[in-house]
């Protein structure tokens, strides 16, 4: 239970689904602040809802290895530049004005390698009885 509340915090910077989500939350010392900006249930696909999230990432910050059980991930980045290590895909260089797909149970991380912050809008779809995200160990 702890490792999925850690993933969550980390990936989504303490996100609380439901109640709040429209907070912005800073993780502290990460480098990262994400903020629920949009939630709905998807009333024509029983028990699936989506999640959409802006983000600003610190350079140098990283997530840990994690996977979004049975949701599927979307990331537009707005501004700068992110590095994304995907299982089965390898490393993709996303840049602003483009997108990046992770399919769902599927290890990977993101990461701002340059030395300028980056912005990211992320649209999850995923099953409302798992977590955003649970953190993957090798």
């Amino acid at each position: 239970m702890k490792t999925k509340i850690l993933a969550a915090a980390l990936f989504a910077g303490g996100i609380l689904i439901g109640g709040g989500g429209s907070e912005i939350i800073h993780a502290q010392g990460t480098g990262l602040a994400s903020k629920l900006v949009f939630q709905s249930d998807l009333n024509n696909i029983p028990g699936q809802e989506v999640l959409v999230f802006s983000s600003t990432w610190q350079p140098g910050y990283r997530l840990p290895l994690h996977m979004h059980p049975e949701g599927h991930e979307i990331t537009y980045v707005v501004e700068g530049e992110q590095t994304f290590e995907i299982d089965g895909v390898g490393t993709k260089i996303v840049k602003a004005g483009e997108v990046v797909y992770t399919p769902p149970n599927t290890a990977h991380f993101g990461r701002n390698a340059t030395d300028k912050e980056s912005k990211t809008i992320v649209i999850r779809i995923k099953a409302k009885d798992q977590p955003v995200a649970t953190e993957v160990k090798r």
